[in-house]
């Protein structure tokens, strides 16, 4: 089997004064002035100075991204987050903060102390290390157990659900252009498949290995991103980097291919190999837990 060629485990890059994949699109999307303007004129021509203006294909994906972000706001631990307010842009602040420092991302593999995370990540200080976990910690993205060097911080299920607007972000930057915007990495895409698998449901007769692939370099089929997921009786029981070793499915696709289908699975983008009844219900489940509306 091909191996990682991006990621495979190894340790964490701190983006601190740069913005990962996503965050950008998602703190536009976050600002309250912003979303209004759009809401205003989502279904009209707006005249003004002269000039008529409309909401644009992109301005209506921003407008998914927020009411992704709203949705996620409302899965607060101590209860729903009102989008726009001083709460709701300290929790935004945390999630894209932590996001770009890499404090996610290692926290996605396992929990681990402050020590422990001064190691996996590169480029970050002790210094900035504790203020992240602060703030993930006093908005309810991070639990902490026990206490000095030994304290063991981990994920709560809210952070988990935070990479919904993330990926909704992705998606928008890679169809706006955005300048500034970082590409998605191979940090990323281990990071997206674990924290959205931790979220999901799948059938309790269900058990297998898959490969979930994306390929980050269109050019090169051999060159692909992402876990090796192991479920038993519906329990997503470990995602670990790579693809080593023999499994019962597999499901691959470019970067598009898994945005289009985790966002709206009638696309089914992404290609699909051996247990079939595996791929779909582990496709389904990411996007039932991330995006599917209420109820559904």
């Amino acid at each position: 089997m091909a191996q990682c060629a991006f990621l495979l485990g190894g340790r964490l890059n701190a983006h601190e004064g740069e913005l990962r994949a996503g965050v950008q699109a998602l703190s536009l999307a976050a600002d309250p002035v912003n979303r209004e303007i759009l809401l205003a004129t989502s279904n009209r021509v707006l005249e003004m100075g002269g000039r008529s203006y409309t909401v644009s294909n992109e301005g209506h994906e921003a407008l998914f991204v927020s009411a992704t972000i709203e949705r996620w706001l409302a899965r607060a631990p101590d209860g729903p987050i009102e989008y726009g307010t001083a709460l709701a842009k300290r929790a935004v602040a945390a999630l894209v903060e932590g996001w770009s420092a890499a404090v996610v991302h290692a926290l996605a593999r396992e929990p681990m102390t402050a020590p422990e995370l001064d190691t996996a990540i590169d480029g970050l200080d002790r210094r900035r290390l504790h203020r992240h976990l602060t703030a993930m910690r006093g908005i309810g993205m991070v639990e902490a157990l026990g206490d000095g060097d030994g304290t063991l911080y981990d994920m709560t299920d809210w952070l988990h659900f935070g990479i919904a607007p993330l990926i909704a972000s992705a998606r928008l930057e890679r169809n706006r252009s955005l300048e500034g915007a970082n590409p998605v990495d191979g940090f990323d895409v281990e990071a997206g498949f674990r924290m959205a698998l931790a979220v999901s449901e799948l059938p309790e007769e269900l058990s297998g290995t898959c490969h979930l692939r994306l390929n980050l370099d269109e050019d090169r089929e051999d060159r692909h991103s992402g876990v090796t997921a192991e479920i038993e009786r519906g329990k997503v029981v470990s995602a670990r980097p790579g693809f080593d070793g023999k499994v019962d499915a597999s499901a691959a696709g470019t970067l598009d291919s898994w945005l289009d289908t985790v966002i709206d699975p009638g696309v089914k983008a992404v290609r699909t190999g051996g247990d079939a009844w595996l791929t779909d219900a582990l496709v389904g489940a990411i996007h039932q837990a991330l995006f599917a509306p209420p109820g559904d």
